[in-house]
């Protein structure tokens, strides 16, 4: 089987018994379980900005996710032997769909805020620095206060605490 691709490997695999069809199910319900949590705690990550935190976890995200799309692969093309064979474990299935569909949200509507808020970040930046500001007001050798005319940008500090 090195010589073959994911999908001829699939192929082979094919399910015959319900202790197969339980197992792929179970493996099913399993990888999205393990996605669901990742997700809620990156969800977490995002609504508190701790940003780098989440890099950390996009190895683990992928692979997870490669995972799933392999299982759900070998789902499909046997689905009818799956309903068959185990229509139990379809239940279970479809109610761990649905958290996952709901979990997926959360982690959008997280990343949509954290997004908006870094625009508005860099559009207040972008303003702040095209504005002009007078220059130092300077002596004159008359002892006399006046500006020197120069135009500087603003100044800019950034609080990092959110």
């Amino acid at each position: 089987m090195g010589n073959m691709s994911i999908e001829q490997q699939n192929e082979l695999q094919t399910i015959s018994s319900g202790e197969e069809a339980q197992n792929l199910c179970v493996n099913l319900y399993n990888t999205t379980n393990e996605l669901i949590s990742l997700l809620d705690e990156e969800t977490g990550l995002l609504r508190k900005a701790q940003t780098s935190e989440i890099s950390k976890m996009q190895i683990r995200k992928e692979s997870l996710t490669a995972t799933l799309s392999h299982y759900m692969d070998m789902f499909r093309r046997q689905a009818d032997e799956i309903r068959e064979l185990a229509p139990e474990s379809l239940k279970d299935l479809q109610k761990q769909r649905d958290h996952f569909q709901k979990s997926i949200e959360a982690n959008h509507g997280a990343l949509s805020a954290m997004q908006a808020v870094s625009e508005r970040i860099l559009q207040t930046v972008s303003q702040k620095v095209s504005e002009r500001e007078s220059g130092p007001e300077v002596y004159t050798p008359a002892g006399g206060v006046t500006n020197a005319g120069v135009k500087r940008t603003a100044a800019i500090t950034i609080d990092t605490t959110l």
